[in-house]
């Protein structure tokens, strides 16, 4: 299991699939000083849904973004 944690506040978002880490790591750039986050926005959601992403995966992110314009989020493999 992968579990999402949001990178302000270190509170867990959600759990993903290993295909849905897959596409996290393909379609996002990593951040340089931790390979384990990433920045998500909703222009990033937005690629990801375009791009075929599961739509559960959308929704975990978009929960996690809110009305907040930017955040990182990390990832740990559990």
């Amino acid at each position: 299991m992968i579990s999402l944690y949001d990178g302000e506040n270190d509170a867990q978002v959600g759990t993903i699939t290993e295909a849905q880490l897959d596409v996290l790591m393909e379609q996002l750039a990593e951040e340089s000083l931790d390979e384990y986050s990433y920045n998500i926005d909703a222009a990033a959601i937005g690629s990801l849904e375009a791009n075929g992403a599961d739509p559960e995966l959308v929704t975990l992110l978009r929960r996690a973004l809110g009305n907040r314009t930017s955040m990182e989020l990390r990832y740990e493999i559990d």
